[in-house]
């Protein structure tokens, strides 16, 4: 068994409308990558990944360039072997974005052939634990209006969350403070509230805006310094006041290890697409359970939903804002706060590329 081609393409994807999160600002689209790995006997795999637009080409141009290489004519089956292989190929420019999203979508791509293959979904060849996956609205709303953010929660509600995060970020706390009292009234008591300061304060900041927000009773406050301050991460924790949720920025096992050492995360959030693909989250959900810790995703839940569903110490499922419904068949739906790991074999996502020609950037 090898693999014979690979195929990649880039697509820019507008947004319905804008959305801002304090650390990348005003968001208009985002860019999808698409691998397509094609074994000798005509099987194929897909895998994806999304990224903030105009670096979509960047991540495709790595996979190009550095990756089929590697992986062309290679037993597909090797998933572990060939991960390595690329990330020892591109060590010294690498370690982290964008080549980690670009071993993503190969790694993610490889893990849907042998699924395929096999006849089974992502979520119980990765181990089966529980079909049935938490999930919460993960809306971008920042530049949002207090009724437009109103209204969206109300939205997430008839779609059949029960649990909703909202961005913090605003230029006083005094305003983010007003936007968290204006949701938390509006929201039944017995719906879950997260709230997502990406990165928006400084160390003094964030202990100030975790005494002010403790009130508020959230599931977690994602993010509220920059990412790799594990030290300051693990300080914040020891305040008690709110539990925090980090991770999505990570891109190593170390990483990943080290803000566990501190102690400075309560819900660890990973991201396939930032972190590599389905073979080093795995190792994290793994790392997470034998610290006692949450697993939690952000972002693609489309792919995510197989990895929550095979773990078990799963936690909450992000729906992003970021959705590719409009290109693929069956998207996902929740239902009293739950969605579904799909039975198809691979990870189930079968794309509409007839609808993304029009988009298509490279």
């Amino acid at each position: 068994m090898e693999i014979s081609k690979i195929e990649v393409n880039a697509y820019k994807i507008p947004l319905p409308e804008p959305v801002e999160a304090f650390a990348a600002g005003v968001m208009k689209a985002f860019d999808l990558v698409v691998c397509k790995i094609i074994n000798d006997d005509g099987a194929h795999g897909i895998g994806y990944i999304t990224v903030h637009e105009n670096q979509g080409l960047a991540i495709a141009s790595i996979i190009k360039n550095s990756f089929i290489p590697i992986v062309l004519k290679k037993d597909p089956r090797l998933i572990e072997l060939l991960w390595k292989e690329m990330w020892k190929a591109t060590h010294y420019a690498g370690r982290g974005a964008p080549v980690s999203f670009a071993i993503a979508a190969v790694d993610v791509a490889l893990w849907d052939l042998k699924g395929k293959c096999l006849n089974e979904p992502l979520w119980r060849l990765l181990g089966g634990c529980k079909k049935e996956v938490l999930a919460y609205a993960g809306n971008i709303d920042l530049n949002f209006t207090i009724e437009k953010l109103l209204i969206g929660a109300s939205k997430s509600l008839d779609d059949g969350f029960r649990s909703i995060k909202m961005r913090l970020g605003r230029e006083y706390l005094s305003e983010d403070i007003k936007r968290l009292d204006a949701m938390r009234t509006h929201l039944p008591d017995d719906i879950m509230l997260m709230a997502d300061a990406n990165e928006a304060w400084r160390i003094d900041q964030a202990v100030i805006a975790f005494k002010e927000i403790e009130k508020f009773n959230l599931v977690w406050l994602e993010e509220p310094i920059k990412p790799d301050d594990f030290v300051s991460y693990a300080h914040l924790r020891s305040l008690g006041k709110i539990p925090i949720a980090a991770g999505e920025n990570l891109h190593t096992l170390s990483e990943f290890n080290q803000l566990i050492n501190v102690g400075g995360v309560d819900f660890l959030e990973p991201d396939l697409t930032t972190c590599g693909g389905i073979t080093p989250f795995m190792k994290v959900a793994k790392l997470a359970e034998i610290n006692n810790l949450p697993i939690c995703s952000h972002g693609v839940h489309e792919l995510h939903v197989h990895l929550l569903a095979s773990c078990p110490n799963a936690s909450y499922l992000e729906f992003h804002a970021w959705r590719i419904d409009e290109f693929i068949e069956s998207p996902l739906k929740v239902k009293n706060g739950f969605t579904q790991a799909p039975e198809l074999p691979g990870h189930g996502i079968i794309f509409d590329f007839d609808k993304l020609t029009k988009f298509h950037i490279g």
